[in-house]
């Protein structure tokens, strides 16, 4: 059965019956652990470039993993100048998107084999920065053959590499490149799918820009995309029971 797109007005009543929005800490703050040894177990320097410095031994707790908060990543994609910088953003952003689970790292490998790879990655993160870059070029780019397209790179990772480069939203800003994927279309009433057009994905930011100004206070934008991946908005159809305490319910989701 087809999946009735939400208007802005009813993902604001979503948002208002499940509590407290997250705020702009509670976004910056959200963190999940990954393991460098699952990327360098299937690293193959023969077609892939150097292994960047985010999997190196440098911070690394006793289990062996690395620790990634949505404020390092922004960090990360202010200082990207070079090829090199783009693998080991892209390897960082691809690790806080899979956490802990080996059988993802494989996934997000495959792109890297591709003998443009720092160079396509490059040029599509480039495409969203500075004063001509904007989330529709990012977008437009990354979905294009001749461009920064590579194969096993679908939206629900290349919109956080988007995202991530962009830089921090502000307040007063619309269209700022979000994160979407399966998870955040099925809380806004899409179907699910793989991958949307550079005017769906235009919608969905419009749709973001229109519900955070619906609420008091309005929000950042990342703000209502990190409540649209918690389960009791993709899985209740009308209203949902309140969450756990405001610190506790937003500091367990994505991790």
């Amino acid at each position: 059965m087809a999946r009735t797109r939400r208007t802005a007005e009813q993902v604001a009543e979503l948002l208002r019956d499940g509590g407290p929005i997250p705020q702009t800490a509670d976004v910056q703050s959200q963190g999940l652990n990954f393991y460098p040894r699952h990327w360098l177990s299937k690293w193959d320097p023969s077609q892939m470039p150097e292994i960047p410095q985010i999997l190196g031994q440098e911070g690394l707790d006793a289990r062996g993993r690395k620790r990634l908060t949505r404020e390092d990543l922004f960090r990360r994609g202010s200082l990207i100048t070079s090829t090199a910088d783009a693998i080991d953003f892209y390897v960082a952003v691809c690790s806080w998107g899979v956490g802990n689970k080996a059988r993802d790292v494989y996934r997000r490998i495959e792109p890297l084999k591709h003998p443009e790879a720092g160079d396509r990655l490059l040029h599509g993160i480039m495409s969203v920065q500075g004063p001509n870059g904007s989330a529709v070029a990012g977008y437009q780019a990354f979905r294009n053959v001749n461009d920064a397209y590579l194969k096993g790179l679908g939206p629900a990772f290349f919109t956080k590499l988007l995202y991530f480069a962009a830089g921090q939203p502000t307040v007063g800003q619309n269209g700022h490149p979000l994160i979407l994927d399966q998870k955040v279309a099925k809380a806004i009433g899409w179907t699910a799918k793989t991958w949307w057009s550079v005017e769906e994905y235009m919608d969905y930011l419009d749709l973001v820009d229109q519900t955070r100004r619906l609420l008091d206070p309005v929000p950042r934008a990342d703000c209502i995309e990190y409540a649209l991946f918690s389960p009791a908005l993709r899985n209740s159809p009308t209203r949902k029971p309140q969450p756990k305490a405001h610190n506790e319910h937003w500091s367990n989701i994505r991790q």
